[in-house]
Parts: C-alpha cells; sequence; structure tokens
C-alpha cells in the first residue's frame, strides 16, 4: 500500500506543480472572464449599413403603414442616449414600393432576386392580398440571402400583424381597449411547494429561479464532463508515454503493475478534485455574492463530489488500460473512439432528461454505470430529484461498476505494460482480463 500511496503522491505533485496546471487553473477564469469583457468591448460593433426592402403589397393598404412605422423607427427606435451621447446602435431601414406592370414579361420574384444578389436590396416581401381575411391563410413571404438576420424579418412581421389586428378590429366593431383587455396575457409565476414543519408551522412556498433551475445541474453536469475530460485522456498519454520510453519496464521491477495502476489513477483521481474543489470554491463564492446560496443544497456539494471520484475512477482505469496495451498513439486513438463514445452519452441525453426527470428513459440511462455519476447527479440536482432507491441503486451500480472497471483494467495492465509490438484489440483486451 505504501508503493502505491508514493506513486500516487509523485504523480500528484508532478501534476498540481506543473505550469500547464497552473496556467489551466489560472486561465480558465481569465477565459471565462474574458469572453465577458469581449461581448462587452464589441457591444458597439454593429453593421449599421441601411437595409433596403422591397415590399410587392398586394393588398394595397398595407405600403403606407410600413412607410410610417419605418420612418417613426428610423428617427426614435434606433438610438441610445440623449443629446451629445445619442449614437445609433441598429441598423436603419428603408422600404420601398415595387408594382407589377402589365407589360413586363420576367417574373417580379426573379428581377428582385437580381437585385439583392447586386447589392441593391437587402431583401424583398410579398404581402398576399387576402392577408386580412382569416379563413384565407394568406402570409406574408420574406425573401433574403442572409438569413441569420432576424431583425428586418421581425419587424415586417411584427408591422404587419399590428395593422391586420387594427383592420379586423374595425371590421368586428369592437373598441381598442376592449381588444386590448382581451389580449392581455396573465403571467404565471413558478413557485415550490409549502413545507409543513415538524412543530406544525407551515413555510410559504418559494418562486422558482428558472435560472437556478436548469443552470445548476447543467454547470454541474459540464464540469463533471470537463474533469473527466481533463484527466482521463492525460492519464491515457501518461501511462502510453512511460511505456513508450521503457520507463514501465523499470518500474515494475520494484513495483507490481496493479500497483502502479492504481498509485496513478488515486494520483489522477485527486488532480480531479482538486480541480474541481477549487471550482466549486469559486461557484460557492459566487453565489454568495448574489444571496442564493441558499437555493443550492450543501448536500448537492457532496453528492458532485462523489459522482465526480466515481466518474473518475471508471474512466481514469480504463483510460489507463488502454494506455498500457497500446505501443502506438495510433493504436490507442482506434481504441478510444467507442470509449468517448461512453464519456459523450450524457451529454446527448440531457435535453429529455431536463424535460422529464422521472420518465421511464431518465431512470433507464441514469442507471446505466459509465452515465450514471453525470447523469444521477444531474437529475438529483432538477427538484424534486430521484426517489431514494434509485439514488441508494444509482450508488451501488456505480461504485460495483467502478471496481469491476479498476479490476480489469489491473488485468489488463499486468499483461500489456510489458508487451511490444502488438495492435491491441477489444477481443485480446476481454482475453487479457479473463487470462489467469
Amino acid at each position: 500500500m505504501n508503493k502505491v500511496l508514493v506513486v500516487a503522491r509523485t504523480e500528484y505533485l508532478i501534476a498540481i506543480t506543473s505550469k500547464a496546471f497552473i496556467l489551466g487553473v489560472v486561465m480558465m477564469p481569465i477565459f471565462m472572464g474574458g469572453a465577458i469583457v469581449v461581448q462587452y468591448l464589441t457591444r458597439d460593433q454593429v453593421d449599421l449599413s441601411p437595409r433596403r426592402i422591397a415590399i410587392v403589397d398586394q393588398t394595397d393598404r398595407m405600403f403606407d403603414t410600413l412607410e410610417q412605422r419605418c420612418q417613426t423607427r428610423n428617427e426614435n427606435e434606433i438610438y441610445e442616449g440623449e443629446g451629445t451621447e445619442r449614437k445609433q446602435v441598429q441598423a436603419a431601414f428603408e422600404v420601398e414600393r415595387v408594382q407589377r406592370q402589365s407589360e413586363e414579361t420576367e417574373r417580379l420574384d426573379v428581377e428582385l432576386t437580381r437585385r439583392v444578389k447586386d447589392g441593391e436590396l437587402f431583401a424583398y416581401a410579398i404581402i398576399e392580398k387576402d392577408i386580412f381575411d382569416a379563413t384565407k391563410g394568406a402570409v406574408v413571404r420574406y425573401h433574403s440571402q442572409t438569413p441569420s438576420y432576424r431583425t428586418l424579418a421581425n419587424w415586417l412581421g411584427r408591422v404587419v400583424n399590428d395593422e391586420v389586428k387594427r383592420l379586423r378590429t374595425e371590421q368586428l366593431g369592437l373598441s381598442p381597449e376592449s381588444v386590448a383587455a382581451l389580449s392581455q396575457r396573465t403571467p404565471v409565476r413558478q413557485f415550490g411547494l409549502v413545507e409543513l414543519r415538524n412543530n406544525g408551522e407551515v413555510k410559504d412556498a418559494q418562486e422558482e429561479s428558472e435560472l437556478l433551475t436548469f443552470a445548476v445541474p447543467f454547470a454541474g453536469l459540464m464540469l463533471m464532463f470537463m474533469m473527466v475530460m481533463s484527466v482521463a485522456p492525460a492519464m491515457l498519454n501518461n501511462v502510453l508515454e512511460e511505456k513508450m520510453q521503457k520507463i514501465s519496464e523499470f518500474l515494475v521491477s520494484s513495483i507490481t503493475p496493479f500497483q502502479l495502476m492504481l498509485g496513478k489513477l488515486v494520483g489522477a483521481v485527486g488532480i480531479g478534485l482538486t480541480l474541481s474543489a477549487i471550482y466549486l470554491g469559486a461557484a460557492y463564492g459566487l453565489a454568495n455574492y448574489f444571496e442564493v446560496s441558499d437555493r443550492v443544497p450543501v448536500t448537492l456539494y457532496a453528492w458532485f463530489v462523489f459522482f465526480l471520484f466515481i466518474a473518475l475512477v471508471i474512466f481514469g482505469s480504463i483510460f489507463s488500460a488502454i494506455g498500457a496495451a497500446c505501443s502506438e498513439i495510433r493504436d490507442a486513438q482506434s481504441l478510444m473512439t467507442p470509449i468517448m463514445l461512453l464519456v459523450i452519452i450524457p451529454m446527448m441525453c440531457i435535453a429529455p432528461i431536463f424535460d422529464s426527470p422521472s420518465s421511464f428513459f431518465s431512470r433507464a440511462i441514469s442507471l446505466f454505470p459509465p452515465a450514471t455519476p453525470m447523469l444521477m447527479f444531474a437529475r438529483i440536482a432538477i427538484p424534486p430529484g430521484p426517489a431514494t432507491w434509485e439514488i441508494i441503486l444509482a450508488v451501488v451500480l456505480s461504485a460495483t461498476f467502478a471496481a469491476g472497471c479498476v479490476w480489469a483494467a489491473g488485468k489488463v495492465f499486468r499483461i500489456g505494460i510489458l508487451s511490444q509490438g502488438q495492435s491491441p484489440t477489444f477481443a485480446k483486451l476481454l482475453g487479457w482480463i479473463f487470462a489467469k
């Protein structure tokens, strides 16, 4: 056991005192803060060139309104500040009326498309003539070669719908006040459940924060994924590098292969837990700063650490076994691909779990041992959380699977660390696992 601890301590100290580790810890908040700073500095970097749109108004009743609203927008809605501080922050719009001449032989949409491609127009729109008749299903057809710019299309739709609503109101003989009262929406605020305490008092339900409801489980899942991706592949590279440089041959002369692998695994797990402790501490500090720390139970931090430990043991042992079995990086890369799919499964399944954390699919996939650490933690973080028996079963299954991975990795490590010149396959690795 002392030899295992010596290897673990050596691996741990070498890693946390390296420049790469220190830079990684320092650069992560710098990158995150830098992204915010860059967005702040580039908030004014907006293309303010006018967007000209051609309007084919088949109703002959909509263009004047569009022209008036466009003028109002350009004069009042695209600026911020007052006086000398007033500056333009959005592009101005220009509307052009287009009418079809009877003697034309070319299709109007072909002509307008050519003008868009030539840069004369940014877009064109065709307002169908039956737009005011709710039974006709008429639409406004918006054409542009820049579909990612939605501001113009959204403005056009808003103005057209406002005018259609106004004219339909007049046709039905309703007052604008009545329509406004009918259209006013009643907000729905989401609360948790009231709490009945042991002394008989009732604690009122707290309003749920949508940000916290989704941010906490998603951030925890992403952090766990980052820790696994930071530690496990690095362990593979470390084992493979020592094997290629013949260092492992000297090490196994004074320590058994299983002790060597276990020591490296313990060191790698320690590195991952150290990194997560730094980031969790920063997250707790931010939660205190924004006065929401009481909304995140302390037990959730404990569950995160436990499931992160299990995830690091599972994938650390698997990746170390692959590193020991391979003699070249090319062989390791071919074996890594299916293992990486196991790591990515939780990220692929998070959407349906967020939507329905208590569904059969959510229960089943969160009890699939390679995905259990990440997905069960996410389910625990999403109210109301899984049933107690599910958590107990997840702990038993994931811990048993982790122990099995360590045992299997030790068998592969014992044979693979000294084998040379062989291209391993999964069938060969299975043979090594069950070899006596």
